[in-house]
């Protein structure tokens, strides 16, 4: 049976305040640089340099003495959570010593100084191979400890799972559940993911199981009506399915691509309507479109991925209307239907934005180049490519329900992050989610060097010089890592590679 915090937390969110604009986003623009500057830099070193100082109490102390003092931690905090920051830094000396016993790792001064950062909701910015992973895991543990749920979110299923597998005896023996969530998890599983301390997941996972929670829950998301059904009924049952322990901390790796580059970007949970499938109006719109003209019916912003469909295209469809069944004439949505027939034609391609695996289109997350076979466009984007590619098309779908990463991040009650180039968007960070960006220093001097950009006249140019700076980087034993922009490209360059006998391996 949950208790009744528990279920109050299940459905307790943050109401976000309302985005600043005008001169109140200037004045609290001027605010938001304040907190980027010196002063907050120079109190989190000063800070992590007391928790470096205290360590040495801890270390003296034998495994079980340490757990003890790390279980009073835990009790303080549950029982006041507001409390948190009082007890902060003898906390965190307590987690570095639980670090090296159980990891075999040191944390570094830099280290301490992001996890402070994390823990008062500021935006680490800490440059790659300064260990984020266990700077994350040092704030995860202060947050565990408030019995509040906390999701650690990274950037794919892959990093999710190992980074839980690698810290759970970390987490064990500061007194925490570690768990982690999915894409191909079920829903029992998904369920004993959240209930750990400490969850390890995707942005779109964690927002399609809150969305998810939303629908199984229906009437009943109030708590007291949960808790009175809870009297006749299993607690299961009261709560309809829900995975979720509610939402409360967050801490976002690579934030700048999951809350600035993906903000506006919509999560959709979509079922069948229950209608009949539209495959001679999706195949009579790639029809039609074919037969439109580029710059005379209809125009394409490659920028911002639209098309614009001209006088002489709207004067076009008029013509075409008869070609549609009936449902399909209207203005409004012949228009949307040859639209979205365009935009497959023009915007889309195979072995960029998707895939033909198994005779059906498969969506290619384009900021990781992975696979992902549970999702599809919407408003018949989806059923248009699979007319482009001769594919069986699949069912048209109704939207349940939807939001935006940016509204869903912004409804956590304590919201933080780590990425190596937070200071290019330190102004967005600031006014959407009122999150200071701090840049930690690089425990020691940096000794990456930047080099000039180069300009080749086409693309077998450039990839020639690149297969010429493998073959020469590879000469001296150094590791290679390429990144491309589509899977395409990483194939073409595997081919070249392959033609030189040179190892490698292709994600």
């Amino acid at each position: 049976m949950s208790t009744v915090s528990e279920e109050h937390r299940l459905c307790d969110v943050r109401v976000p305040p309302k985005i600043s604009a005008g001169l109140d986003a200037w004045a609290d623009g001027l605010i938001g640089r304040w907190q980027r500057y010196r002063g907050p830099l120079t109190a989190l070193r000063g800070d992590a340099e007391k928790v470096d100082a205290s360590g040495a109490a801890f270390s003296e102390l034998s495994d079980a003495r340490l757990r003890a003092r790390m279980a009073e931690f835990r009790q303080i905090l549950q029982r006041k959570p507001q409390a948190a920051d009082e007890h902060a830094l003898e906390a965190l000396a307590a987690i570095r010593e639980a670090a090296v016993r159980q990891l075999g790792l040191r944390p570094f001064l830099v280290q301490l100084m992001g996890a402070l950062a994390l823990h008062r909701g500021a935006l680490a910015e800490m440059a790659t191979g300064e260990g984020k992973t266990l700077t994350a895991g040092l704030a995860g543990v202060l947050a565990g400890w408030t019995g509040r749920p906390c999701h650690l979110v990274t950037v794919n299923d892959y990093l999710a799972q190992r980074d839980a597998d690698w810290l759970r005896p970390f987490y064990e023996f500061c007194h925490l559940r570690v768990g982690y969530v999915t894409g191909e998890m079920p829903g029992p599983q998904r369920a004993e993911g959240h209930a750990a301390s400490v969850t390890y997941t995707t942005s779109k996972e964690l927002a399609a199981d809150f969305l998810r929670d939303r629908l199984a829950l229906g009437k009943v998301q109030d708590a007291t009506r949960r808790l009175i059904r809870g009297l006749w009924q299993e607690s299961d049952a009261a709560r309809s399915g829900a995975v979720m322990r509610g939402l409360h901390t967050a801490i976002v790796d690579e934030a700048d691509s999951v809350l600035i580059d993906e903000a506006v970007t919509p999560l959709i949970i979509a079922g069948g309507d229950g209608s009949e499938r539209a495959d001679e109006a999706y195949r009579a719109a790639w029809s039609i479109a074919s037969g439109l003209v580029p710059d005379r019916d209809y125009r394409v912003n490659r920028r911002h991925r639209e098309i614009e469909l001209l006088m002489a295209g709207h004067e076009k469809l008029d013509g075409f209307s008869a070609q549609l069944p009936g449902m399909w004439r209207a203005p409004l949505r012949r228009a949307e239907l040859i639209r979205q027939a365009l935009t497959a034609r023009e915007l889309y391609i195979s072995g960029d934005q998707y895939v033909i695996d198994e005779g059906k289109v498969v969506i290619v997350d384009e900021s990781t180049g992975r696979l992902m076979p549970m999702r599809k466009w919407r408003n018949g984007l989806h059923q248009a490519i699979e007319v482009k590619e001769g594919a069986t098309i699949s069912p048209l779908d109704e939207t349940l329900a939807r939001i935006s990463f940016q509204r869903f991040f912004r409804l956590f009650r304590k919201l933080s992050g780590m990425t190596g180039t937070g200071s290019e968007a330190a102004a967005e960070f600031w006014h959407i989610y009122r999150l200071p960006v701090i840049a930690i220093p690089t425990n020691r001097p940096c000794q990456r060097q930047e080099l000039p950009d180069r300009v080749f006249p086409d693309l077998p140019a450039k990839a020639r010089a690149l297969v010429e700076e493998v073959v020469r980087v590879h000469g001296t034993g150094q590791p290679i890592l390429i990144g491309t922009r589509s899977v395409q490209a990483s194939e073409f360059l595997a081919e070249e590679l392959g033609r030189l006998e040179l190892p490698f391996t292709l994600l």
